[in-house]
């Protein structure tokens, strides 16, 4: 069995991931599920105050639906229940001020708006929709030019690279983040290795990003001229995949932020399709985390809590090299392998035992 001392610290760990009541709010706009940030609003009205009350008031009517969007995927939008503006604003669980100026009885502001889960999800489920609660860990992208003479640098300045600097996804489910291209990436990853795709280059570079997926973006063609061919390469670090994004056309460099866009929504989909949560779907799984540390378990506990798919973690033997849990789940087991991965949890089959472990 663990040592006092140890079963102590777990205790005091453990009930620490259940309740932070002093987080502020900054901390609960960077990292709620529920939190859409950088509303913006330009409004006038009768009189300074009313102007800025309607201004919140539509701050928040669209972060509803940037919720939804967030949430459900595009075919359940439309069985979304309507929202008047009484119940929208039960479900507001704060408004957070990141800019606001008035002049007379105009008002202009930025604002994140904090849903409450619980509301959210009864106005949902009243329709029976299944919605994503998790946000996937933030994927890197390689953005590359391709011309007559060759690939472009890595920290080329162009067209594409602006496309995907410029795309905000910080109320995505799946947020980005675009390789810096410094001469410290330059070092592990050459622009010929990672147009190809090469898996060991690529894996190289991800020990500076520890990013789960891996997208080369990849544009062919003349910027000055037309038509150009959309590409890429999709690498999930976890798991060794390589997978081919399929090509596309687009006129001439203006039509470059809607391509970024696409491919991005495309991500986003795939993220739905995995950790969608559906209540009539369920599951009990048995499964086994070695102990070679305390962090081990620490780690384990905390990321399982992080996942809505799943519904309760029961502890049935908890002993010095291992731990023995029963997860009650949402949806099939490979389902669960797939948004367990994405919180860097992996989820295997060893003979007649599934085993769980810290990637």
């Amino acid at each position: 069995m663990l040592p006092a001392r140890w079963f102590s610290t777990i205790v005091v760990l453990l009930l620490a991931t259940v309740a932070v009541p002093g987080v502020t709010r900054a901390q609960i706009a960077a990292n709620n599920t529920y939190t859409i940030p950088g509303v913006e609003v330009d409004i006038t009205g009768a009189d300074a105050v009313k102007a800025r009350d309607q201004g919140i008031l539509e701050a928040q009517r669209r972060a509803a639906k940037m919720l939804v969007d967030k949430m459900v995927a595009p075919e359940d939008r439309s069985k979304v229940p309507p929202l008047d503006d009484a119940r929208l604003q039960g479900m507001v669980r704060g408004v957070e001020f990141a800019r606001e100026r008035a002049a007379g009885n105009h008002y202009q502001a930025t604002l994140n708006v904090v849903f409450a889960a619980a509301p959210v999800k009864a106005w949902l489920g009243e329709a029976g929709i299944g919605i994503v609660e998790t946000v996937a860990r933030g994927a890197l992208v390689v953005p590359l030019w391709k011309d007559k003479i060759g690939v472009e640098p890595l920290d080329d300045r162009n067209p594409w690279r602006d496309a995907w600097e410029g795309l905000d996804t910080t109320a995505s489910v799946v947020p980005l983040t675009v390789v810096r291209g410094d001469q410290l990436d330059q070092n592990v990853l050459s622009v010929e290795e990672a147009y190809v795709g090469d898996v060991s280059a690529l894996s190289r570079l991800n020990e500076r990003y520890h990013a789960p997926t891996i997208i080369v973006a990849i544009v062919e063609g003349d910027k000055t001229s037309g038509p150009l061919t959309v590409s890429g390469i999709r690498y999930d670090t976890q798991t060794g995949a390589r997978t081919q994004i399929p090509k596309t056309t687009v006129d001439n460099v203006q039509g470059l932020p809607d391509a970024v866009r696409k491919m991005h929504a495309a991500l986003e989909d795939q993220w739905r399709s995995i950790a969608v949560v559906r209540p009539d779907s369920q599951a009990t799984l048995n499964v086994s985390v070695p102990i070679r540390a305390l962090s081990d378990w620490v780690q384990v506990r905390q990321r399982l809590g992080t996942v809505p798919a799943v519904k309760n973690i029961a502890v049935r033997t908890l002993e010095a090299d291992h731990a023995d849990l029963r997860l009650d789940y949402y949806g099939t087991p490979e389902q669960l392998q797939q948004t367990l991965a994405q919180v860097g949890l992996q989820l295997d089959r060893d003979g007649d035992q599934w085993r769980l472990t810290v990637r």
